[in-house]
């Protein structure tokens, strides 16, 4: 009763957006609820999201207030971005860490400071791939590259949950030369192993935070100094306030632009921002190390030198030549029964009907 004030705290975030009926935007509805009680609505964030940011700009509605300075006056974490194409891997080993960041992680933990290293693919390795083919083994359900993951010895589908064994023999051309591609964050958490003997290193993704109490447990361990290297998905990517945490990896920032959604560019901008963002919040000061295969992406490019502004002028302008929100509504219709022909023709029938009057 009497509702005055709603607050939607990481507006630009996609989970506020309900994948199943009834389908919904929390950030949407909270603004509207507002508009019905006359209240007043914060949408708070580091990265707004673009329509919210277009708005401020265009609109009389939504007043942007911004926050220049950190609190207590710290001071941004010097961002350093690494070209891995010029790095060499271990020999026998797939590329996770650059010289850089090794020696950025070995100066922290000898200082006895900590770390926190993000990496936005869980798993082993995202992919298996034949060597004399090129084949890449795909869900049979789905059609998307299978993830390989070790503990379990299993290779999943992280769509539909579709398991099966190793895959051992290519089923195109039968050769046995079937290997592992690419970097999940257990591969990851092996080569830290490796190569800094002396990190006690704990790994948080959705394969290891099994039980409620996991998240809090791990994150109290850390601060008491039980690890020293905080391993992970988007769960470390924001919202962490450690202020003996000096270095911050980016293991790689393109696993975000290499999504088919016209949003990928912002998602980097935001991860990398959002992560960047745990280094560096006490007088120790801090360093961002960002490895990447495209250093010169707008999006990875502007993160770096935590510039929203240059980041959203240069993408909206994409987003209005290509007819993007917010410069146009976007509308996905979902069609769903029993039988494949069944599906298609209902969807046949109301794109005429769309087409009659678009």
């Amino acid at each position: 009763q009497d509702l005055g004030l709603i607050i939607v705290d990481e507006e630009h975030e996609s989970s506020f957006k309900q994948e199943s009926v009834p389908r919904y935007h929390a950030r949407d509805v909270a603004i509207e609820r507002a508009r019905l009680e006359g209240a007043v609505t914060v949408l708070g964030t580091a990265t707004p999201s673009l329509e919210i940011w277009q708005a401020s700009q265009t609109e009389h509605t939504i007043r942007l207030l911004e926050l220049p300075e950190r609190v207590a006056g710290g001071k941004l974490p010097q961002v350093e971005v690494v070209d891995l194409r010029s790095q060499r891997p271990e020999k026998g080993h797939w590329l996770i860490l650059s010289s850089s960041l090794r020696t950025a992680l070995n100066a922290a933990i000898e200082r006895g400071e900590k770390a926190i290293l993000f990496l936005n693919r869980r798993g082993y390795a995202p992919a298996w791939q034949c060597r004399d083919c090129g084949t890449v083994v795909h869900c049979p359900t789905c059609d998307i590259p299978i993830t390989f993951h070790k503990w379990r010895k299993r290779a999943l589908c992280h769509l539909c949950l579709h398991e099966q064994p190793e895959p051992k023999v290519c089923a195109p051309c039968s050769s046995t030369r079937v290997q592992l591609v690419g970097v999940g964050t257990e591969r990851a958490e092996e080569a830290v192993e490796r190569q800094l003997p002396n990190a006690k290193i704990v790994r948080m993704d959705r394969d290891t935070m099994l039980r409620r109490e996991s998240y809090e447990e791990v994150l109290r361990d850390f601060a008491e100094g039980k690890y020293n290297v905080l391993l992970g998905t988007q769960m470390v990517a924001k919202g962490l306030d450690f202020p003996d945490v000096t270095v911050v990896g980016v293991l790689n920032a393109d696993t975000a632009l290499h999504q088919p959604d016209f949003r990928a560019a912002e998602r980097c901008f935001n991860l990398v921002s959002q992560v960047a963002g745990r280094a560096g919040r006490s007088d120790r000061g801090g360093k961002v190390v960002v490895q990447t295969f495209l250093p010169e992406h707008p999006a990875i490019r502007h993160a770096a030198k935590h510039d929203f502004r240059s980041f959203a002028r240069g993408e909206l302008a994409e987003r209005r030549e290509f007819g993007y929100p917010p410069f146009t509504a976007a509308v996905r219709i979902v069609f769903e029964a029993a039988d494949a022909k069944q599906v298609e023709r209902m969807a046949q029938a109301a794109a005429l009907e769309l087409r009659a009057v678009a």
